[in-house]
């Protein structure tokens, strides 16, 4: 009973708010389908970088602190794949197999169920953090997909060159100019600004759960594959992302940000990408799928381990 009281306790206050709106989004989908090409434009092009462009114009993070929050996403996903790539090869798993599950279990969910989780768990500052932590997770998941699609179908320039015509990458950039220069931007700009980054939490979780409700197929999920994705997902690559955190010295804060980021579901654009590069389609729907269902649970127990090991408390209800 010890251990469960703060379990429902985290999990009604943080993650429960963040499903009910992904349930919304499903239901939606269900009885009344949505453009999910449409949905998924108006986050990357306007709610996702407005929210960069705030949370690092605003953020007191230092810029070696900002260096680090980098440095922990990357080598966290390297250490997982490394190994993870590795065990595949020496199975010889279908190179389009091969990229759905490495994808699938070591890139950030930094988007879609990051950010809301974050901002809902850790508030402004922690959306600060993982402004970072979308940019770095997006850099990584184009540059694996860029390696994978050369290797697979030779047409990963399209998928680099796609990339830098998004506005993230230059609403970063932007706001890390304006924060070194000490610009302060007019209030009536700062006002539409703040505007459009707060809507990105419930956007991002109604397209989610669209996205999820897409899902339409009888076919039963391949369990044998998707339980180790589960495994490193859900429970490795927050488990590795702790170690690295601890060494770069960025406990308890922005660490913690840091590990619960890494403690989200699938991404979504591990679907996206394989469908442009021809891989295992099914497969990565059904990762997705699985592992947002089952972070109801990882989620949770990650949150409170954070708090029980020192991780900055949960603002008040």
């Amino acid at each position: 009973m010890t251990f469960l009281t703060p379990l429902l306790s985290v999990f009604a206050g943080v993650l429960l708010p963040v499903l009910l709106m992904v349930a919304l989004g499903a239901v939606v989908q269900r009885y009344h389908p949505l453009d999910n090409r449409t949905l998924s434009r108006i986050q990357v092009y306007g709610f996702v970088p407005a929210f960069l462009l705030v949370r690092v114009y605003e953020s007191a993070l230092s810029w070696g602190d900002m260096g680090k929050i980098a440095l922990a996403v990357l080598l966290s996903q390297f250490v997982l794949a490394v190994p993870l790539y590795a065990a595949m090869k020496a199975r010889r798993v279908p190179p389009e197999t091969l990229s759905a599950i490495l994808l699938a279990s070591v890139v950030f969910n930094a988007g879609n169920f990051g950010i809301p989780v974050v901002e809902q768990a850790f508030g402004a500052k922690g959306g600060a953090v993982q402004a970072l932590v979308v940019m770095v997770a997006n850099l990584s998941l184009w540059g694996v997909g860029y390696a994978v699609m050369a290797a697979v179908t030779g047409k990963g320039g399209s998928a680099v060159l796609g990339y830098f015509r998004l506005p993230m990458v230059y609403c970063l950039v932007a706001a890390l100019l304006l924060r070194g220069l000490h610009v302060t931007l007019p209030p009536f700009l700062l006002y539409a600004l703040h505007t459009v980054a707060d809507g990105v939490v419930p956007l991002s979780l109604f397209n989610l759960g669209s996205q999820l409700a897409t899902r339409t197929s009888t076919r039963a999920v391949r369990w044998k594959i998707i339980t180790p994705v589960l495994i490193a997902k859900l429970v490795l690559l927050p488990a590795v992302t702790a170690v690295v955190v601890v060494l770069l010295g960025l406990w308890p804060m922005p660490g913690a940000v840091i590990i619960l980021a890494a403690s989200a579901p699938s991404a979504v654009n591990t679907l996206l990408l394989a469908q442009e590069q021809n891989g295992d389609i099914e497969l990565a729907a059904d990762c997705v799928f699985a592992t947002t269902m089952v972070c109801a649970v990882t989620v949770t127990v990650t949150l409170v381990l954070l708090r029980a090991f020192g991780g900055t408390s949960l603002p008040a209800p």
